[in-house]
């Protein structure tokens, strides 16, 4: 590992701050610190030559010298640390430019410590408690005799002497802590009092009890859910929710760069799930709490089980920061529920402080909202760097829109044209519905030539993006509203023909292709669908469980209108009454559209 101070570790350790045990208005937290932390500190305070190795003695004459390297650190179940450390010796007598009776010998020094948290400066200490001589299989005891005083006299103090500094932890999750929460009687950060009080070797690491001191709630203090927000915490809410959608995006990306494939998908998720919780909360208009707040705590309870697992799994230096981060949103998400008055404010500057307990070089700009198209967030979610079939110049064909969908492989730009702030009288429906299923069914061809979608599901595929467009938007991009011709726009900020959120795909398409260009929306709803077909109801075998290939349809569609965890709603009992409705009517269109094709969209427009 590259050298750095071991105190950046301490915090990032602040492992599962779970149990939880509140004494009036103490906090106490038990905490693992991981044993690399430790070896961290041997690397750094004594073994720190070449290959973690130290030099304790060597005469002049190199006759006599006493190496130490790799140590091995471990916990025992009797409350004391293990370091198991290579030994390599050679003594013998110097006689001018000799060495009489030289003797090498190599071997493991078994080292036996407890710890103790040095109340003068929050720091751990171990002390050596006992020491033995091992061959190098570490197990059959062998004492050469001048080994004895060389590990009396020059080991143990040196281990003795390594300490784990944690003023600068205190000191980072303090500052995070005095940004993020308030003292619900004054508008100043509140006198957490934190320390950390004790130190136990166990197995699974150094459990550290770390103590708050937290302030009591105040005589009539309300729980947020019990009131409506405040004019002041509306605009607090106005102004955080884009500096969370940021922060969130670039935490998972930056996550998901180390990640093997799997748990990037799974990373991928939920930063979708994460933005269909955006979604939600801004079409909620009865906030009863600050909703950065929460859509921070939802994300954290699904990211921090999957994080804890695979917490040092990145090597070196990252390593570090990612558990110093993943300490602090323990903590955080700790405070909130046991001294939830304490109020948890979650804005640009605590975001940004939180993101450089990750990446401390992290700049404003890389945390800025934006909305322009991120190929490495595209990625991510198995999708192309850009949204791309193959779509051709315009075609020189006269009246090429009128080529039919069979002999298209392509989104013809005339016909894409020709449907553009066409919002149809009734005497246009037969020409507009037919007009937009060549649109489709161009969308349909282009993504057979592309192969994604098995050959056995293509036709369940391609009756699942016809009745979504006809589900989300009766086949129609455009309105017209106060004399003038508008693109729809959901409340929620769904857009167009698929009516795709630009809140949840922000960064993943252009949002403003996916309002003035059909065939780019058209595409755009088309690669969701495909992705949650494929990816989500086929590999998940949705087909079997459901009893029904066309279940793949209702699963797939479920996630595009809520998100990953909405997979097997259709089939569930208890899904809310609201999406039983959703998946019904949608159910009901898509056989319908399997029955009669285009003309079942005609119920939109009252024929």
């Amino acid at each position: 590992m590259p050298t750095r101070s071991v105190t950046a570790l301490v915090l990032g350790t602040l492992l599962w701050a779970l149990p939880l045990r509140l004494f009036a208005t103490e906090l106490d937290l038990p905490i693992t610190l991981d044993y690399r932390i430790l070896g961290r500190a041997l690397d750094e305070q004594l073994l720190s030559g070449p290959g973690k190795t130290v030099e304790l003695l060597a005469d002049r004459s190199g006759c006599n010298s006493l190496r130490l390297s790799n140590p091995r650190i471990e916990g025992t179940d009797g409350g004391q640390i293990r370091i198991l450390t290579d030994i390599s010796t050679r003594s013998g007598i110097p006689t001018g430019n000799h060495c009489m009776l030289p003797l090498e010998w190599k071997g493991v020094v078994e080292t036996l410590h407890q710890a103790y948290i040095d109340q003068s400066r929050p720091a751990i200490h171990i002390q050596t408690i006992n020491s033995n001589i091992l061959k190098s299989d570490e197990q059959v005891r062998a004492v050469p005799g001048v080994i004895w005083d060389w590990i009396k006299n020059f080991i143990q103090p040196r281990f003795d002497a390594v300490n784990i500094d944690l003023a600068p932890a205190t000191t980072g999750l303090e500052d995070l802590l005095r940004l993020t929460l308030k003292d619900p009687q004054s508008s100043a950060s509140p006198p957490l009092g934190l320390a950390f009080r004790a130190v136990t070797p166990t197995v699974a690491g150094l459990e550290v009890l770390l103590r708050l001191q937290v302030p009591d709630a105040p005589p009539g203090w309300q729980p947020a859910s019990d009131r409506v927000l405040s004019t002041e915490e509306l605009a607090h809410w106005d102004s955080a929710w884009q500096s969370w959608d940021s922060f969130a995006t670039w935490l998972i990306k930056t996550l998901a760069i180390t990640a093997e494939p799997e748990l990037a998908k799974v990373l991928a998720d939920i930063l979708l799930e994460s933005r269909f919780d955006l979604r939600d909360a801004l079409a909620d208009d009865d906030r009863a709490r600050d909703p950065v707040r929460d859509l921070f705590l939802n994300t954290w309870e699904r990211l921090a089980p999957l994080l804890h697992d695979t917490r040092l799994d990145i090597p070196g230096i990252q390593a570090l920061h990612y558990a110093t981060f993943i300490s602090a949103a323990d903590a955080l998400s700790a405070l909130d529920r046991v001294a939830p008055h304490l109020g948890m404010q979650l804005d640009r500057h605590s975001l940004r402080s939180l993101a450089r307990l990750l990446v401390p070089a992290v700049s404003d700009e890389t945390l800025e909202y934006d909305t322009d198209v991120d190929p490495a967030l595209r990625r991510l979610l198995g999708l192309d760097p850009e949204l791309n079939m193959d779509e051709p110049e315009e075609s020189s064909v006269p009246f090429a829109w009128l080529i039919p969908a069979a002999h298209a492989s392509q989104i013809t730009p005339t016909l894409v044209a020709r449907l553009t702030n066409w919002v149809p009288a009734t005497t246009e429906i037969d020409d507009y519905l037919g007009t937009m299923a060549q649109l489709l069914d161009q969308v349909v061809m282009a993504e057979r030539r592309k192969g994604k979608v098995p050959g056995d599901s293509f036709d369940i595929y391609a009756t699942l993006l016809r009745t979504t467009a006809w589900q989300e938007s009766c086949w129609r991009q455009f309105i017209r509203k106060d004399g003038e011709v508008r693109t729809i726009v959901s409340p929620g900020g769904a857009i167009g023909l698929m009516q795709i959120n630009r809140h949840v795909w922000r960064g993943l398409y252009n949002i403003d292709s996916l309002s003035r260009d059909i065939g780019y929306n058209a595409r755009a709803g088309n690669e969701i669908l495909v992705h949650y077909l494929v990816d989500f109801a086929i590999k998940r075998k949705e087909d079997e469980i459901g009893g029904d290939t066309r279940a793949l349809a209702r699963a797939a569609y479920g996630v595009y209108n809520g998100g990953p965890r909405h997979l097997s709603r259709y089939r569930k009992a208890d899904t809310s009454r609201h999406l039983q409705l959703v998946d019904t009517e949608f159910w009901r269109k898509y056989q319908d559209m399997e029955e009669r094709g285009t003309d079942a969209v005609k119920a939109c427009y009252g024929l």
